[in-house]
């Protein structure tokens, strides 16, 4: 279905896999140890001037600086992983920070809430992303605290939940706190910023995407796999697909979603299921009411899910997923099959390739399956009928970094993704299975 993530909720660290390689135990609090290990210390009112002079001599600039991207640089020494309290964060900062960029960059802003500059409240980021960016360039470069004319950054207090349900995204909000005295100079206004993230339960486990950059839609995206044998069936939901998505467009009134010709399992009797889904962003599920095979939901508009009725297939059958756009409407299916074919029109254009394994309410690498899409082509408007050759992120696993600062982008994934034969084949193989 959709987006997004590693499972690191609680309910994970009683996951009944015991082979450290693969338990969540280590990784479930990872996010929190970093507000309470770290960011607090480290971004304390305390302590903050002195860790932006740090971050600023690292060559980090107002312009340049990105959420993720510059707390490892806060201390003195960058390579010491003891300052992080645990080295588990440290080793998995770059993996964890990807995946939540790339999630909240497709994250519509919610424009009841103020927007990311307090003294404009009323000028709106374009996505969630830009949001948090933005938010904490002004905390560490414009705003000062009382006494400190020089030396810039007010205390950045970092909250961090789980979502309540199984769920895909990433949710983040911000919020500032006058200073005393209601001061006249703006740099002087604020003392605080206030970051509260709440990390999905469940999601993409095994993701796969490009980020495209130009500006012709794709008219066409085809991936060719097997359904796998059954995996052990312990109540999980998973979802194989190759999905195009559309990125938030603040001129538009309606939310980004996402188009996929789907492969799902749900536990018996359902089993393996062929049907197509539009989710929109702002789409929230309940995980414990999935639709039932012969249940079907119409299109009607770029808002609201859509989603066909499943047709069952059997473990070696092949599929080939599709989604291509007319001029006119967009339509999700697999081809041979009339089954599971949907029309989308009038959804901001879709311009964002990705494969993924999704997954929730799994146990362990048994509750999963590898996969091998093949045949893989990608069409866009401006060359009709001419494939072009995906440039896919499928995240590195570098545990041993030359510089002894930069870590894998891949490490919490559960799946070891490698793309051969120029980009037209993905293979997705559970980490830690024989």
């Amino acid at each position: 279905m959709t987006k997004e993530s590693t499972d690191y909720s609680s309910e994970a660290s009683t996951s009944k896999d015991k082979d450290s390689e693969f338990s969540p135990q280590i990784l479930g609090a990872l996010y929190k140890d970093y507000s309470g290990d770290f960011s607090s210390k480290y971004f304390s009112a305390a302590m903050v001037a002195s860790s932006v002079k740090n971050i600023k001599a690292r060559g980090f600039t107002r312009d340049n600086l990105l959420w993720g991207y510059y707390q490892k640089f806060a201390v003195s020494d960058p390579t010491d992983q003891s300052k992080w309290g645990k080295s588990a964060l440290y080793q998995n900062w770059e993996s964890a920070v990807a995946e939540a960029r790339e999630g909240l960059a497709k994250t519509l802003v919610d424009r009841n809430l103020p927007g990311p500059d307090p003294d404009n409240p009323s000028a709106r980021a374009r996505n969630m992303l830009e949001h948090l960016d933005t938010a904490v360039r002004i905390a560490l470069f414009d705003k000062h605290l009382p006494g400190s004319p020089v030396d810039s950054g007010i205390e950045i207090e970092v909250v961090v939940g789980v979502q309540a349900e199984h769920s895909r995204r990433h949710k983040v909000t911000t919020s500032w706190r006058n200073a005393a005295n209601n001061p006249s100079d703006p740099k002087y206004k604020y003392d605080k910023l206030t970051i509260v993230m709440t990390c999905p339960r469940g999601g993409w486990i095994g993701p796969v995407v490009w980020k495209y950059n130009g500006r012709s839609r794709f008219t066409k995206y085809t991936a060719s796999y097997k359904v796998p044998a059954a995996p052990y069936d312990s109540g999980q939901i998973l979802f194989i697909f190759n999905g195009l998505e559309s990125l938030p467009d603040p001129r538009q009134s309606y939310p980004p979603g996402i188009l996929q010709p789907v492969l799902q399992w749900t536990s018996p009797p359902d089993g393996w299921a062929i049907r197509s889904w539009y989710v929109p962003s702002t789409y929230t599920p309940s995980f414990d009411m999935m639709p039932g095979l012969n249940d079907e939901r119409r299109f009607t508009n770029p808002a609201s899910p859509a989603w066909t009725r499943a047709k069952k297939v059997n473990p070696g059958d092949l599929l080939k997923g599709v989604i291509e756009w007319d001029g006119m409407s967009y339509r999700s299916s697999f081809d041979g099959t009339t089954d599971a074919t949907l029309l989308a029109p009038n959804i901001l254009p879709l311009t964002y390739p990705v494969a993924v394994i999704e997954a929730y309410k799994f146990g362990n690498r048994n509750d999963l399956v590898d996969v091998t899409m093949n045949n893989i082509r990608l069409e866009l408007e401006d060359s009709p009928g001419v494939p072009v050759e995906p440039t896919w992120e499928i995240g590195t696993e570098d545990d041993n970094p030359s510089d002894h600062i930069h870590y894998g982008t891949g490490k919490l994934q559960r799946y070891k993704i490698d793309a051969k034969n120029n980009n037209t084949t993905l293979v997705f193989k559970r980490k830690g299975a024989p």
